[in-house]
């Protein structure tokens, strides 16, 4: 079966709003984010069951590798829906209330 990953509306700004936090801490390393974040998509395509559920609504959570985030998506029929894409620091609770 052939995946497609969607990303939803709040985790394109979030993906934004980290893609330009980091441009302003140094020149192309939101770039840098963005190959991250394209990187860990295609792992999630080949892999779509490699990380843990989060919550009781099917709901899965992976770390990025170079960066200090988590991307939380869910497989539905066809479909890697991408729900969020948050940093590591963020208070676990605002994940589990949006995700949980």
């Amino acid at each position: 079966m052939k995946l497609r990953v969607v990303i939803a509306s709040p985790a394109k700004l979030e993906i934004a709003e980290a893609i330009q936090h980091y441009e302003e801490q140094r020149p192309s390393l939101g770039v840098r984010f963005w190959l991250e974040f394209k990187t860990m998509a295609k792992r999630l395509k080949s892999f779509p069951e490699l990380y843990p559920r989060f919550g009781a609504r099917g709901i899965r959570k992976a770390p990025m590798h170079k960066f200090p985030y988590l991307v939380y998506y869910r497989l539905a029929g066809e479909e890697i829906r991408i729900l969020g894409v948050l940093h590591g620091a963020m208070n676990p609770e605002t994940a589990h209330a949006r995700f949980g």
